[in-house]
């Protein structure tokens, strides 16, 4: 008796298990966009070529750090018949550090910086567009949902109808013709459910494959489609953020804080051309500081420093004292064909069309954003009217229906009120899908999402 109990008890166990593994998780909007942002594969490659610039940029910049080499050396000469030879062993440790520079920056670094911009900012235009898709395809399930059940609420009342034409038809107080219509019109619901669970279908897998989830699994989304037209930004708030959080505006400002630099700098190049080089050594150590201009560009300064280890002295009174050196040399350019006056004015003139090409893109952020929140409004008014002549439709399909019945009217009005109120469905749902769109398109150009 024991054993069977333990045996029910071990089984229900497992039916308890199977159900908690069997759960449906259930997302929130919330929970879908903080998953794309980490878990989204586009967003993954776009980050890494982020991380592969900066590993560039580290790599670039390594002049800036200390460089330490140990060098040895061993060499042997035979200086007699005899087979006697002289050999020379030494080893030394090296230090050498380029401690800052000054001047134009050398093209590597331009390019360096262009690269990260370029590759940071077009990680931010992703992510914009990938968050714009999970908040446009979370809210068209939601839609989804309420578009199924009000179908399968409308099929009930056509299914309603085509009992009442059966039982009808059995007193012989209706013809064959109309059953059959009534089942049509059953049959055309079922037709579009079904296609809405398709599209369903097909919107749950894209949002699994936008946050990373597996594909093929079971979600619940937890919403209220309602919240969608709750929508109470001003135009001119909606301006006011696109603009702040425009990915091609912050790259261009980025690139004409760069040319401002270059117009900064052009006099560096064409500056006297001055090189130092001063150290002491005394033999076995010496240390030394270096400024030199490399290719008309850059100065840099530089310190190094060597240690002999080990080597072999063969008169002792050879060493040398301590001793300093010093070494100044300077160009002094006088005429150079007028190249300066050549590069001011051609970087002026970049810089002026960078101005002006960054005041005509926040120009059109602004145009692109009013008349899409224009847009959206104009939509969300035609959906609220759409609702109101379905509301219509579907009355005077009722009230024709009664009319039918009482022989008040013929099939071929019937049948035109009847598509009619297919249409407007037809025509609300799709309004409801294009404002959820022009939704997602305006938070897309925001660069806002809840």
């Amino acid at each position: 008796m024991l054993k069977n109990l333990g045996w029910i008890g071990g089984f229900a166990t497992f039916l308890l298990l199977s159900n908690v593994r069997a759960e449906i998780p259930v997302l929130t909007l919330s929970y879908c966009l903080d998953a794309a942002m980490q878990h989204n594969r586009q967003l993954s490659q776009t980050r890494e070529k982020v991380h592969e610039i900066e590993g560039e940029r580290i790599f670039v910049r390594s002049r800036f750090m200390p460089h330490l080499e140990l060098t040895a050396n061993y060499d042997a000469m035979r200086t007699s018949i005899d087979g006697e030879t002289d050999d020379h062993m030494a080893s030394a440790l090296n230090f050498s550090q380029r401690l800052f520079e000054f001047g134009p920056h050398a093209a590597q670094e331009v390019a360096l910086r262009a690269n990260l911009r370029k590759a940071v900012y077009d990680y931010e235009d992703k992510v914009f567009e990938i968050l714009s898709r999970v908040w446009q395809t979370f809210h068209l399930i939601l839609l989804q949902d309420q578009q199924i059940a009000t179908r399968y609420k409308s099929k009930e009342g056509f299914q309603e109808i085509l009992e009442r034409e059966k039982a009808r038809f059995g007193r012989q107080l209706t013809t064959e013709n109309d059953v059959l219509n009534a089942e049509l019109n059953v049959l055309r619901q079922d037709q579009r459910i079904n296609s809405l669970q398709r599209q369903q279908f097909d919107n749950k897998m894209d949002l699994l494959r936008l946050i990373g989830r597996s594909i093929g699994a079971e979600i619940k989304l937890e919403g209220r489609i309602e919240k969608v037209e709750l929508f109470s930004m001003d135009m001119d708030r909606t301006v006011e953020l696109a603009l702040q959080n425009s990915v091609q505006i912050a790259l261009n400002t980025e690139q004409l804080e760069e040319q401002e630099r270059v117009v900064r700098e052009v006099n560096w190049e064409y500056s006297p051309d001055i090189a130092l080089n001063a150290g002491v050594n005394d033999g076995r150590r010496s240390a030394a500081v270096e400024i030199d201009r490399q290719n008309q560009k850059n100065w840099g300064v530089d310190v190094s420093s060597e240690f002999r280890l080990n080597e072999r002295q063969d008169n002792p009174a050879e060493v040398e004292d301590a001793r300093w050196f010093t070494q100044v040399e300077a160009r002094i350019p006088i005429f150079e064909g007028g190249a300066r006056m050549g590069e001011e004015t051609k970087q002026m003139a970049q810089l002026r069309a960078k101005q002006v090409a960054l005041n005509d893109l926040q120009a059109d952020v602004d145009l692109r954003v009013r008349k899409a929140y224009q847009l959206m409004h104009e939509i969300l008014t035609q959906k609220n009217i759409q609702e109101r002549s379905v509301e219509i439709a579907r009355r005077r399909l009722e009230i024709n229906q009664t009319l039918k019945e009482r022989g008040l009217v013929d099939d071929n009005f019937f049948e035109n009120v009847r598509n009619q109120f297919f249409d407007e469905q037809d025509r609300l749902f799709g309004d409801q899908a294009n404002y959820i769109e022009r939704q997602a398109n305006l938070r897309r150009l925001m660069g806002y999402f809840e």
